[in-house]
């Protein structure tokens, strides 16, 4: 049995500071939800930091902002760019190319050549002088492979290739924005464990100060004094630790962002606790029907297999024709001996027109290479198809055991932290009666900092997993 002897002055101090430890705001946040932590009290001496200036981002406003500068996604979309351009250059095998010249000669003969004599009928004959000979051409050319089973396989090809490259940006997209939700949870969750070690350290500053002033009127030994000091220090550096640990998620999430590192970037830290956990097998189906890295290997393998199908049908015979006019003024100045010059003009149109059937005998094993090289390609393509597939629903099955275990856990951290603020309460008043001791009080509010912390890390990390499951999914494209 303990004895206490206390002389009517000390009486009158432990009065007057359990009326103090009643009002102390320290005391009465301890017992409130750890969703709201910041608030008002007494200076404590435990600095708040201001964050930075300026309108706090939303998830929507943050998942914006990188899909509009992520280099990721632009450069998916370039690709994407390209893919659809060679798809429309594909036509050029299937659709006729007309072109038109236009074409200008001048001449002038030399003297051996400019000379000619015509003879009539009669005998006479009439001396020219050629001075100069003019041609204007205007022509078009119509040009078309009327049957060419390759250039219809390379259209396909590319067209499949251009889907391709939109998958691919779709998945691009989605992983930025997993990226982002990652990072700006992760945020959140340093934010709110920080604001958890500033309590921590609010109250280990109160207890210090009571133990001290209980000291001073002989309550309590000097041991009680330490272990307040101690566990202050213990909680001030936890807070400077937790405090950096937010300058430093905050530059991650800019870099992933895309802003620049002196760019103010402040943003909404309130956590929802409501998490939805969906069926597995409705996930697992759901992905392998819309995940956008699927469609990719399919679009990929239809690809190859009209690349394939091209190949093979280098063999066959192709037809191509051509049609071309020509539209020509020609113009040469002559002289007549003894009566001057004149022009001699006259128009001239000239059509022409060709049918070519081809019908390749042998290139040189070309066409054997392309076949058994397309061959491989729809091989490789099949392969890697399956695999994704199978890629695919492990990643799934393993998002969705992770949103179900953090989902419990928020469970397990609420029943915790309940469990520990009311321990909390009830080892501060027997200690304050007398009737426990101050390593019970030290533990007790020890066990209500690490209850307030995985009550934290649960929430942010079921919407972290909540995230990958998504992306997992790919049924939304962003």
């Amino acid at each position: 049995m303990t004895l206490r002897y206390r002389t009517p002055r000390a009486g009158a101090a432990l009065t007057l500071l359990w009326g103090l430890m009643m009002t102390t705001p320290a005391f009465a946040q301890a017992t409130r939800d750890t969703l709201g932590f910041n608030g008002a009290g007494a200076d404590t001496g435990v600095a708040e930091p201001a964050g930075p200036p300026g309108e706090r981002w939303s998830l929507a406003r943050a998942v914006a902002a990188a899909l509009e500068g992520s280099v990721d996604a632009r450069a998916a979309h370039a690709r994407t760019l390209q893919a659809r351009g060679s798809a429309l250059s594909a036509w050029s095998g299937i659709l006729p190319s007309l072109t038109g010249n236009l074409s200008y000669n001048h001449s002038i003969p030399d003297q051996r050549t400019s000379t000619y004599v015509v003879q009539d009928s009669s005998g006479a004959q009439t001396t020219f002088l050629v001075k100069r000979s003019q041609a204007k051409v205007a022509s078009a050319t119509l040009q078309s492979n009327l049957f060419s089973v390759p250039a219809w396989s390379e259209k396909r090809r590319q067209e499949f290739l251009s889907r391709s490259a939109s998958e691919s940006e779709a998945e691009a997209r989605n992983g930025v924005v997993y990226a982002v939700k990652q990072q700006y949870f992760t945020l959140v969750k340093a934010e709110r464990l920080a604001e958890v070690s500033r309590e921590s350290e609010r109250l280990a500053r109160d207890e210090e100060s009571r133990a001290q002033a209980l000291f001073e009127v002989g309550t309590v030994a000097r041991g009680d004094v330490l272990k307040a000091r101690a566990r202050r220090a213990t909680t001030q550096l936890d807070r400077i630790r937790a405090e950096n640990q937010v300058e430093i998620q905050r530059s991650r999430l800019k870099q992933v962002i895309g802003l620049k590192p002196d760019t103010p970037l402040a943003i909404d830290t309130r956590l929802d606790e409501t998490v939805a956990v969906p069926d597995s097998a409705a996930s697992v189906r759901t992905a392998l029907g819309s995940r956008p890295e699927l469609s990719r290997a399919a679009a990929t393998e239809r690809a190859a297999r009209a690349g394939l199908f091209g190949a093979r049908a280098g063999r066959l015979p192709s037809v191509t024709g051509s049609l071309e006019v020509d539209r020509s003024k020609n113009t040469t100045r002559v002289e007549e001996l003894g009566f001057g010059q004149f022009d001699d003009s006259y128009y001239a149109t000239e059509w022409f027109g060709s049918v070519r059937l081809s019908l390749p005998v042998f290139n040189g094993f070309a066409m054997e290479g392309r076949t058994r090289s397309a061959k491989g390609a729809l091989v490789d393509a099949e392969a890697q198809r399956h695999q994704r597939e199978v890629d695919v629903a492990v990643e799934v099955q393993q998002a969705w055991l992770q949103l179900r275990e953090a989902a419990q856990r928020i469970d397990v951290a609420k029943d915790g932290l309940a469990s520990a603020e009311e321990d909390y309460s009830f080892s501060k008043g027997r200690y304050e009666l007398g009737a426990g001791t101050f390593l019970d009080l030290l533990n007790a509010q020890v066990s209500l900092a690490q209850a307030k912390q995985s009550y934290v890390e649960a929430v942010a990390d079921a919407h972290v997993a909540e995230a990958a499951l998504e992306r997992a999914v790919g049924s939304r494209r962003y």
